[in-house]
């Protein structure tokens, strides 16, 4: 028993910061998987993949099977924490950095201590690092799209007051076995006019602070053109 209602102590709870720096492991994990998964497959095809056990290349089919994990798990890693912070690059960075590994690896098809002495830089390296270059564009460019957007919301928020809003459609039913949800959830309001409005917006519901139907919440919006959905935010309650 407790005198605190915990669900609101979580929520005021501070939170780790996530930063760049969050991302520097899984960033070197995708960068060294990328290029363990391209050798190995650029070893592999120089055989085909044989079915004849004599002419299989084991160390690079065990390199491409290894590492393809390791790369799933990399990426995955990349993405939550780039989730937790807006301002940090996106999954689409993380895959061009992986992509960057894999001209490398591609380019680099001897056994070590030769690797540096054989490279092969082809039209596929070429292609491979032309690939992670455009991605890392897009991926800056996405990031710093996603920044403008967080610096016009907390603009917003320093220049107008809130007013009251509810949630009319939480977005989801239940759980299932997961902790957390991500959904679209539809919210209500009068702007300075009286006139009601209602927005939809994204949100990541977690099982242990779930939100409802009825629910408050504080809306900021832009005064002189209520209807732009782009200069809304919504904010809960603690």
């Amino acid at each position: 028993m407790s005198t605190i209602d915990p669900d609101a102590a979580r929520r005021e709870r501070p939170l780790r910061p996530t930063t760049a720096a969050s991302l520097l492991v899984p960033g070197l994990f995708l960068l060294g998987a990328g290029g363990v998964l391209a050798w190995g497959l650029t070893r592999g095809a120089a055989t085909g993949f044989s079915d004849d056990a004599a002419d299989q290349d084991v160390p690079a089919i065990i390199a491409a099977i290894c590492s393809s994990f390791v790369l799933l798990i990399a990426l995955g890693a990349w993405s939550i924490a780039a989730s937790r912070n807006p301002r940090l690059p996106g999954w689409l960075a993380g895959i061009g950095v992986a992509v960057l590994g894999a001209t490398a690896g591609h380019a680099v098809v001897a056994l070590p201590p030769r690797w540096l002495q054989e490279p092969v830089f082809d039209l596929v390296a070429v292609s491979l690092a032309a690939t992670a270059g455009v991605l890392l564009v897009l991926a800056t460019m996405a990031r710093a799209g996603r920044a403008r957007r967080l610096d016009a919301a907390e603009e917003l928020m320093r220049t107008t007051s809130p007013v009251t809003g509810s949630v009319t459609n939480q977005g989801y039913t239940d759980f299932d076995e997961a902790s957390q949800v991500i959904t679209a959830v539809t919210y209500t309001f009068r702007d300075g006019s009286g006139v009601q409005r209602w927005v939809t917006k994204p949100a990541t519901i977690h099982v242990r602070d779930p939100l409802v139907n009825g629910e408050e919440v504080d809306v900021w919006f832009d005064r002189q053109d209520p209807s732009d959905q782009n200069k809304i935010v919504i904010r809960r309650r603690a």
